[in-house]
């Protein structure tokens, strides 16, 4: 693969994972800046001065409604942080057991390897030796013919010479 291929698939495999994260984050941003937009509202009823009691007395209200929005924003912002939490938590977990997975199938390899290693050198060693025992068998067979050989020379020697004696 040449260099500028490379590059292209490297750009497009960081803007995928950009695009992964951000919209993992999205919900996350919109309920952010829905308490943002929340909180000003209570900022800006808080610093205005009712000219009026029954004026006063609804914004004293919409101060209150908009505080329990606030807060339930707020509520359900931290339970979708801890969901979020305990999802990568999981997904680590699981990558983890996979990667733990994986050593223990690669150490078992490597064991399985090793065995049949040993083996292959006790079968090497086994048929070394009984290719000597062979070897020494046919030297051994060999020096026995050459002594009956010699022996045998000796006794037709030893019949010509005792029947030349008596002619």
């Amino acid at each position: 693969m040449d260099e500028k291929n490379k590059k292209v698939l490297e750009s497009f495999y960081e803007k995928k994972a950009d695009a992964e994260v951000g919209a993992e984050l999205g919900n996350l941003k919109d309920q952010l800046n829905a308490m943002e937009s929340t909180l000003n509202q209570l900022k800006t009823t808080a610093m205005s001065n009712p000219s009026q009691e029954q004026g006063g007395q609804m914004q004293n209200q919409q101060s209150q409604q908009t505080a329990v929005k606030l807060s339930k924003q707020i509520q359900n912002f931290r339970q979708e942080a801890q969901q979020q939490q305990q999802q990568s938590e999981q997904q680590l977990q699981q990558a983890v057991q996979q990667a733990m997975c994986a050593l223990n199938q690669a150490s078992q390899q490597i064991i399985s390897h090793q065995v049949l290693s040993q083996m292959n050198q006790i079968i090497d060693q086994a048929q070394n030796q009984l290719n000597q025992m062979g070897s020494q068998g046919q030297q051994g067979q060999q020096g026995q013919q050459g002594q009956q050989n010699q022996q045998s020379n000796n006794n037709q020697m030893s019949q010509k010479n005792s029947s030349n004696s008596c002619k």
